[in-house]
C-alpha cells in the first residue's frame, strides 16, 4: 500500500528540497503544500488526507506547530517535524503535538528516509492488525483466466472454507466476475466509492450482490464508459479498508493495466497472484510486471505468487523453465480443463458446484488451503457413495 505523505511548510524551497529527498522512495505517495494567505493550520486547503505529515517550520515561527497541537489527537496523521535545532520552545511544542520524530536542519537524506520508512512500517503493521486479508489476482496477458480464477477462489473461500469473503472486480466497464457467478446488483462499486466516506459495515450489502454461498460481489453496474483516472484512488483504498474490517478475505480481480486504481489494489494486497500461461508472451509480460510491482510500486518479493493456468505437460515451456525465466518459483499449477471451465463460466455456476472432485477444482482448493493455512480434505470414495442420511 502506498503511504500518503504530505510535506508542508511556509518555505517553498524547503518543501521542494524535502520532497526531492523522498521522491521515488518505494511505497510512498509524496505531495507538497506551501502555507500561504496567513493560514497557520498545516492541513488548510488540503484535498486529500495524508497518513503522515512532514512539517517544516522556520526559526521563531512556530504557529503551525501550535495549530497542530490544537487539533484533536484522534484522527491526526503521524507527524514528523523538521526545523532549526536548539529551539527549546519548538521542541516542547513538537512533543505536545505528538511528533514521531524531530529532525534538526540541515537534514541528511538518509536520515529523513530512515525516519519516514520506520513510520511507514509501523503504519502498515497497525493497519493490517486484526483485519481481513486482501488477495489480488492479475493476468500477465489478456485471456490468462485471472477473472475466472478470482471468482472461483472467492467462492471456495466462502463455500468450502466457510470464511466471510468479498470479491471486488476492478474492471469498471465489463465486470467479468459477475458473469462467472451469474450475479447482478442494483447499486455497484462506483456508487459505493462515491459514498464510502459515509458508509459502515451495515451499508456494504446495499452496494453488492450476494451469492448463495455467502460471498459478496462488488462490481461496476454503470451503463456508461468509466475511466479509471476519474475514480479517486483514495476512495478505493478507504473502501478496501472498510471491507477488510468486516471480512476475513477480500479477493480483488485486477485488470491487466497499471493505473491509479490498480496500483492502489496492489499496494493494499497482502498477496498478488500473477496468472499466466505457458507462452513466451506471458512470460515476457510477467517479467515486466514483476519488475514494476517490485521496483516501482515497492511490493515486497514475498508478496508475489505465480499461478500457471491451463497447464499442459506437452507444452514446450514447463514449470522449471518458467521459474528460471521469472526468478521465482511457481506457487501453483492449474490443469487445462477448458471444457469444464467454459461450461462453468457460461452457466455462472462455480466449479465447486459443478464438480468438486475434478482436478481443476482440487487445484483451486489447494490454493485456498495455502491462503487460509487449513488442510484441504477430499471426500473419500466410501463417503461419496454413502447415502446422505448415513454421512452424519
Amino acid at each position: 500500500m502506498l503511504t500518503r505523505v504530505l510535506i508542508v511548510g511556509r518555505s517553498g524551497a524547503a518543501v521542494q528540497n524535502l520532497k526531492a529527498f523522498l521522491q521515488g522512495a518505494a511505497g510512498l505517495d509524496v505531495r507538497g503544500h506551501v502555507i500561504t494567505n496567513g493560514h497557520v493550520d498545516p492541513l488548510e486547503g488540503i484535498d486529500f488526507m495524508p497518513e503522515m505529515v512532514l512539517l517544516h517550520f522556520e526559526a521563531k515561527r512556530t504557529a503551525e506547530l501550535s495549530a497542530w497541537a490544537a487539533r484533536p489527537a484522534e484522527g491526526r496523521p503521524v507527524l514528523i517535524v523538521v526545523g532549526p535545532g536548539g529551539d527549546g520552545d519548538a521542541t516542547r511544542l513538537a512533543i505536545r503535538c505528538g511528533a514521531r520524530d524531530f529532525l534538526p536542519e540541515p537534514v541528511a537524506k538518509a536520515e529523513l528516509l530512515s525516519s519516514v520508512q520506520q513510520v511507514r512500517t509501523e503504519l502498515r503493521a497497525r493497519a493490517t492488525k486484526g483485519r481481513g486479508t486482501l488477495h489480488a489476482f492479475v493476468s500477465a496477458a489478456g485471456g490468462a483466466g485471472s477473472s475466472f480464477i478470482a471468482a472461483n477462489i472467492a467462492h471456495l473461500l466462502a463455500k468450502h472454507a466457510h470464511r466471510r469473503t468479498a470479491l471486488v472486480d476492478l474492471d469498471l466497464n465489463f465486470s467479468p466476475t459477475a458473469h462467472h457467478l451469474n450475479l447482478t446488483s442494483q447499486r455497484g462499486l462506483i456508487e459505493a466509492l462515491d459514498e464510502v466516506s459515509t458508509m459502515d459495515g451495515d451499508s456494504l450489502a446495499g452496494f453488492g450482490a450476494r451469492h448463495e454461498s455467502g460471498l459478496m460481489l462488488y462490481t461496476s453496474t454503470t451503463q456508461h464508459a468509466v475511466l479509471s483516472k476519474d475514480v479517486p484512488s483514495d476512495r478505493l483504498s478507504a473502501f478496501l479498508g472498510l471491507l477488510a474490517a468486516h471480512n476475513q478475505d477480500i479477493v480483488i480481480d485486477v485488470p491487466h493495466a497499471i493505473d491509479n486504481l490498480t496500483a492502489t489494489a496492489f499496494g493494499n494486497a497482502a498477496e498478488i497472484y500473477i496468472v499466466l500461461q505457458q507462452s513466451t508472451l506471458h512470460i515476457r509480460n510477467s517479467v515486466r510486471l514483476i519488475r514494476i510491482l517490485r521496483d516501482e510500486l515497492g511490493v515486497l518479493p514475498q508478496r508475489l505468487k505465480v499461478l500457471v493456468n491451463r497447464a499442459s505437460k506437452s507444452s514446450l515451456l514447463q514449470m522449471d523453465d518458467i521459474a528460471r525465466a521469472l526468478g521465482m518459483e511457481v506457487a501453483a499449477v492449474i490443469p487445462n480443463h477448458y471444457q469444464q471451465a467454459l461450461e462453468s463460466s457460461d452457466s455462472g455456476v462455480p466449479l465447486y458446484e459443478v464438480d468438486r472432485n475434478a482436478a481443476i477444482t482440487i487445484s483451486l482448493m489447494n490454493i485456498v488451503a495455502q491462503m487460509t493455512g487449513e488442510k484441504t480434505e477430499r471426500p473419500g470414495l466410501l463417503r461419496r457413495v454413502l447415502p446422505s442420511f448415513l454421512r452424519n
